[in-house]
């Protein structure tokens, strides 16, 4: 599935996942997307983590007014100079304006900025800087800073209380690439190793430009269904992948366990274990559930006993014998992830906060 170039640049799921590749180390030479942030000493902090206003400021907003959120979940933060400066990274499709129910998640980082060392725990207020960023679509910035300016404007006016620095990343296509571009105000306050734009992906024709995604599926990002069917197929793909290669690596006759969490790291390139994001997380691990579930169903009798769930544990692949073993290697193999009803919905069960 080749993606419209424009399109994709909008998709935000394809954002997250171009946020953590400018983070990641890569031969200077030869890499795939520039790695800005990392040659401007920029780490990933953590992935989709919960914040909450301190009460006396959650007091303060209430009082006056200010819409916001009691809880809100941005999609990655990013750090610099060991935590003495944070960037929060939202992830958006469009633009909004101050009206719509995303400006209160705006009202919110915004106000959340400037204490960003209380409210992330790190240290005491105003110990650490703060700034909020959003990649989007290069045709929305100016729209959402012009909104920012103005939930800027109200925040200051009606508490008095310092509203942090803000700016948008703004991702769109060349005849040749994908590019980068940011304001000055956000290339100082990150030191970022290069004037914008940027060129972070060199395009090459019939060839898909979205890079390997560390986190192939998000639930709570809005997407098309295509990509988010897309999406789950990857993660089968891994997941699978993942559990032949450790069977087939295995001496006869053992028992094999896959916890959820290991087989999600495994498919995420270890970015599970800084995902905060709980709803998202717990969803992901059903879907996991579900699709082994689906794996095991697809397998011979009497193989397919071999295979067992247990809730707390995971998945228990019994290797009594070289016979068995290599069957069951061979139906693993035979199985395809995009025969799969992607659309499927999954629904909660009593014992899904037990199992999780």
């Amino acid at each position: 599935m080749n993606p419209d170039i424009n399109e994709l640049c909008k998709d935000p799921l394809f954002q997250l996942n171009l946020a953590i590749w400018l983070a990641q180390s890569q031969p200077s030479q030869f890499f795939y997307i520039y790695p800005l942030f990392y040659e401007s000493g920029l780490n990933i902090y953590s992935i989709g983590p919960l914040l909450a206003l301190p009460p006396d400021v959650r007091r303060l907003v209430a009082t006056e007014n200010i819409n916001c959120q009691d809880v809100v979940r941005p999609d990655l933060i990013v750090e610099a100079q060991g935590k003495k400066k944070l960037c929060i990274l939202e992830c958006k499709s469009s633009s909004f304006g101050p009206k719509s129910s995303t400006a209160e998640q705006a009202r919110t980082l915004l106000v959340a900025v400037p204490i960003i060392s209380e409210v992330l725990g790190v240290g005491k207020r105003g110990e650490n800087e703060g700034l909020l960023c959003y990649f989007t679509g290069s045709n929305n910035t100016e729209l959402i800073e012009r909104t920012l300016e103005v939930l800027e404007k109200e925040i200051k006016e009606k508490t008095n209380l310092e509203s942090g620095n803000y700016g948008c990343f703004g991702i769109k296509p060349s005849q040749t690439s994908v590019i980068l571009e940011y304001p000055e105000k956000v290339k100082i306050f990150l030191n970022l190793a290069k004037d914008s734009p940027v060129e972070v992906i060199n395009l090459e024709e019939d060839t898909d430009p979205r890079p390997l995604y560390f986190i192939p599926y998000d639930p709570n990002i809005q997407q098309t269904r295509e990509e988010q069917e897309f999406g789950r197929r990857v993660l089968f793909e891994r997941i699978l992948s993942y559990v032949i290669s450790k069977i087939g690596g295995a001496t006869i006759s053992t028992s094999i366990t896959f916890e959820a969490e290991e087989l999600l790291n495994s498919a995420t390139f270890g970015y599970y274990e800084i995902w905060e994001d709980n709803e998202a997380t717990k969803h992901v691990r059903k879907l996991v559930k579900d699709f082994l579930n689906q794996v095991r169903n697809a397998i011979n009798e009497p193989l397919k006993e071999s295979i067992n769930y247990e809730p707390q544990k995971g998945w228990i692949f019994n290797l009594k014998d070289k016979e068995a073993y290599e069957e069951l290697l061979k139906q693993l193999q035979k199985f395809k992830p995009e025969t799969l009803d992607l659309s499927k919905m999954i629904e909660p069960t009593l014992f899904n906060n037990m199992e999780n």
